[in-house]
């Protein structure tokens, strides 16, 4: 599709979510183009999202040596 000038966008799909998927395809080129009912436009990829969670310990005296020194 890429090398034809159409850029498909899929949004990111939360675990919850039980509806249908969209994609939305945007023709960059200069020249009409088209998809057939049943064309293969996007992928499915399935992954782990981590969200990290930052602990702000401020009771700790940081060195002066440099970026995360502890001046040792």
């Amino acid at each position: 599709m890429a090398v034809k000038g159409l850029v498909c966008e899929l949004p990111p799909v939360d675990s919850g979510y039980r509806g249908e998927i969209h994609a939305i395809i945007s023709n960059v080129s200069s020249q009409t183009q088209e998809l057939s009912k049943g064309s293969r436009v996007g992928q499915l990829v399935i992954t782990p999202v981590v969200i990290a969670d930052f602990v702000s310990e401020l009771d700790k005296q940081r060195g002066t040596d440099g970026f995360g020194s502890t001046g040792k």
